[in-house]
């Protein structure tokens, strides 16, 4: 997914067949018979997803929590779910 003005106003959603833990203090999603470890930032984005928040509003909540440019972390929290989108685990409107 590239960024574009449209795409950090996508409202991303938890995907239907996506289930995610925390196991001894690491973030556990799967879809399937797929799982994966997310790193503690990525994991604060899935958190973020609430089917409320924008790409954009998710991307200035990850700048205030780790304290980085705000247009660094739209573009970072846009490749992440877009990534995420990918595997089944966030499900995006279209554009």
């Amino acid at each position: 997914m590239s960024m574009t003005t449209s795409a950090a106003d996508v409202v991303p959603q938890l995907g239907l067949q996506a289930r995610f833990r925390r196991f001894r203090d690491k973030t556990l999603i799967a879809v399937g018979p797929n799982a994966m470890e997310l790193s503690d930032s990525a994991a604060f984005i899935l958190a973020c997803v609430d089917g409320e928040r924008s790409v954009a509003g998710i991307g200035a909540l990850l700048a205030e929590e780790y304290g980085i440019d705000v247009d660094e972390a739209v573009t970072d929290a846009l490749d992440l779910i877009g990534q995420l989108a990918e595997c089944k685990v966030l499900d995006l409107p279209s554009a």
